[in-house]
């Protein structure tokens, strides 16, 4: 198996960790009712109608009309999240029936007739469905599209500038930057070296070292934002599979840069999904753009590098962005309905500021707006040996194994309605052990009482 770069802290990885009654819990049983019911036949029917299969259900419409591949690897990676983390068997059997009915539709060579976009996301969702589901099929399926992919796939890898802000040039590879994180992920798991060699050719060096040596680049193009956030990602799994410190000085270096030059104080960004200069540019399109953030994707990938760095470095200030989307972008958007409208760009101009679902349904927001709902049970608790870390004060509990003792520690709060945060811990034996807590920046003042003494 691959040598893996040691975390310095753990996520409980979709396990041990529930939601209690509170906004958050609402929001995601709304959301996986609305994803729970769309029909199979529905998503499949586009893959089956392409292999010239039966194909009942309904055409989805919007982005997925005519199949739903963009969205497809986003659908089973939050089904398969959500259904480890909230210990859901019908919403997993959703996800496995939904990977058996698209794999009859792929060629024995693996050809999966997408494009580099719609692949990226397969990945994540096949890797998730064998973390998170037990599926047996999904990683001899991804090895078998990865060689298709391999043979395939055009090599331009055109860095994004201003007039194409993606790196779609000449060949319809937008976001190919993006590729290394999963494929990354697919080699730690299993240390097939034809991920790690694929993930290889798609490092994006070129944007990546802007950030190798300073927080404050010159010249960093106005290219798609959200992408542009997400690549750190494969960075960090850069990082984590080479160990060269290089990668992880960039994605510290980025985090800083975003958050000091391209985030609102709501924590969103990228207004026209651009990167602004540090020139003022982010605070006048309050008055000139109504597409001020890209709110379900850019929780994602705001989410996820935050992650990263908080297990790679052990920093609680990497909680910071995390708690800033919480509440103000993907825990206030309005929900995902059934028919595909989704909350896609936030509106922050003064003189409006009103809440709009997206013009067409099923967008790249709606599969990042599973995911990042299931990514809420991921982000509250940390742990290392002998110590558990609250990242978050959200209504909830965790068990965490201590080795020789169980560990329950639950919260209960209204926070940020309220200041006040209560925990109580339960476990068969007493124990020793640092239970660390987050103190949020803004905060001037904190103070604990413990079996009421302070």
């Amino acid at each position: 198996m691959p040598t893996v770069r040691t975390c310095e802290l753990e996520t409980f990885d979709y396990r041990h960790v529930r939601l209690l009654p509170g906004m958050l819990q609402q929001q995601v049983a709304r959301t996986r009712d609305v994803y729970f019911g769309i029909p199979n036949d529905d998503i499949l029917k586009g893959f089956r109608r392409q292999a010239g299969l039966p194909a009942p259900g309904k055409d989805m419409g919007g982005w997925a009309a005519r199949n739903s591949a963009g969205i497809f690897g986003q659908l089973l990676s939050g089904m398969a999240r959500l259904a480890c983390a909230t210990d859901d068997q019908p919403l997993r059997d959703k996800a496995l029936a939904l990977f058996e009915g698209w794999l009859d539709t792929v060629a024995a060579d693996g050809d999966v007739k997408m494009s580099l976009y719609a692949w990226e996301k397969l990945v994540c969702g096949l890797v998730d469905l064998h973390l998170y589901a037990d599926c047996e099929q999904a990683l001899p399926t991804l090895a078998r599209t990865t060689e298709w992919a391999a043979r395939t796939f055009d090599r331009s890898r055109n860095a994004a500038n201003a007039f194409d802000f993606w790196g779609e040039w000449p060949a319809d590879t937008h976001e190919w930057y993006t590729l290394p994180e999963n494929l990354y992920r697919a080699y730690v798991i299993c240390g097939d070296s034809r991920f790690k060699d694929f993930a290889d050719i798609w490092r994006y060096e070129g944007f990546w070292n802007q950030f190798a040596e300073t927080c404050a680049p010159e010249g960093v193009p106005p290219v798609h934002a959200y992408s542009h956030v997400n690549t750190l990602s494969s960075a960090a799994m850069t990082y984590a599979v080479t160990g060269d410190q290089r990668y992880l000085r960039m994605c510290e270096n980025a985090y800083d840069y975003i958050l000091r030059t391209q985030c609102y104080a709501t924590g969103g960004f990228g207004p026209e999904e651009r990167l602004m200069p540090p020139d003022g540019s982010l605070g006048r399109s309050l008055e000139l753009v109504g597409d001020q953030a890209e709110i379900p994707c850019g929780s994602w990938a705001g989410f996820k590098l935050s992650r990263y760095l908080m297990t790679l470095t052990g920093h609680a200030r990497f909680g910071e962005w995390i708690e800033t989307i919480l509440y103000n972008a993907i825990g206030a958007a309005l929900p995902t309905q059934p028919d595909g409208r989704t909350f896609y760009y936030a509106d922050y101009r003064l003189s409006t500021g009103a809440k709009h679902y997206y013009w067409h349904a099923w967008p790249c927001c709606s599969g990042t707006y599973l995911q990042a709902n299931a990514a809420y049970h991921d982000l509250i608790y940390f742990k290392a040996p002998g110590a558990l870390y609250v990242n978050l004060f959200v209504p909830s509990e965790v068990d965490w194994n201590t080795g020789d003792n169980t560990v329950r520690l639950r919260q209960d709060t209204d926070y940020p309605q309220s200041e006040a945060v209560n925990w109580q811990l339960y476990m068969h034996q007493p124990s020793t052990f640092t239970l660390g807590f987050r103190v949020p920046a803004w905060c001037r003042r904190a103070s604990a009482i413990v079996n009421g003494e302070p």
